[in-house]
């Protein structure tokens, strides 16, 4: 559906996959760093931060690789849907993420299917929000988690002014409402998914296993924010990282409760230096 010049003009047959996108250094970057677009008049302004989105189209015939300046979401549909507007002002659809850039908008894109779930389903429970989220996201290393909500705090808060269906969702607004010190994850920290993770030789530790590291209430004894920020989305607690041979260059003690954002753009979306790390790949090397 066309619109005028300075809103931009979608272009439906143009569906991007395979994509990641990257800053003018080359670096993966979220596209949650550009403006969002809540309405069609909304003025989009130049953002410092220049972000290009690479990727292909028309079943990988087509190569695409261009700067983008905004996005928005569309929540109405069976599934959400994720536009991206390119610098010559033209709206195309994100559809699969390449594989390896998919850590790098983990929160967003869980941010935006936790959106779309309430929106569709204001009564459920919040149990089933999470059911419907790990199948979603079942191809990750890790289960979805309200830590991964606390980056987006702020475009959910935006979201809920725009959407009656979300501003009369009680999940969501109960969200909104909890101190962010007070919100437990769902399970853990970080929730492994069984057979996937080794420590000294030791696999398949699963959810029990990671579950003897809980207190007597039930709930997670590691921090579930970052220490550097001081805030969620994709952490690791100390000790994992620690079992990874990831913290020789910080001398914390053995049971050490602290979490931190271990790659770089775990922790763009709230400036945090984190770690420094530039993928969940060389954490493990």
């Amino acid at each position: 559906m066309p619109s005028s010049d300075e809103e931009g003009e979608i272009c439906p047959e143009i569906h991007v996959s395979e994509y990641a996108f990257v800053n003018q250094y080359g670096e993966p970057i979220s596209f949650s760093v550009l403006p969002l677009q809540w309405s069609e008049n909304e003025v989009i302004g130049q953002d410092k931060t220049e972000v290009f989105l690479d990727g292909v189209a028309d079943d990988g015939l087509m190569k695409i690789y261009k700067q983008v300046v905004a996005w928005k979401l569309e929540l109405s549909y069976a599934l959400p849907e994720i536009l991206v507007l390119l610098k010559d002002k033209k709206w195309i659809t994100l559809q699969k993420p390449r594989k390896s850039f998919g850590s790098t908008i983990r929160t967003i894109l869980i941010t935006i299917h936790w959106l779309h779930f309430m929106k569709k389903n204001s009564e459920e429970s919040a149990k089933s929000v999470w059911n419907h989220l790990r199948n979603v996201f079942s191809l990750y290393e890790f289960e979805p988690s309200e830590s991964d909500l606390l980056c987006h705090k702020l475009l959910i808060h935006e979201a809920v002014k725009w959407d009656k269906d979300l501003e009369n969702s009680k999940n969501v607004i109960n969200f909104l409402q909890m101190p962010q010190r007070n919100i437990t994850l769902h399970q853990d920290v970080i929730v492994f998914k069984k057979d996937k993770f080794i420590v000294n030789g030791d696999e398949g530790l699963d959810d029990d296993d990671i579950g003897e590291e809980v207190g007597g209430a039930g709930k997670s004894i590691f921090d579930p924010v970052c220490a550097i920020c001081d805030d969620g989305g994709y952490i690791l607690a100390s000790w994992v990282l620690d079992s990874l041979g990831a913290l020789p260059f910080l001398p914390l003690p053995s049971r050490c409760l602290r979490s931190f954002h271990p790659t770089k753009a775990a922790g763009i979306d709230t400036c945090c230096e984190s770690l420094g790390f530039v993928n969940d790949a060389q954490i493990d090397v």
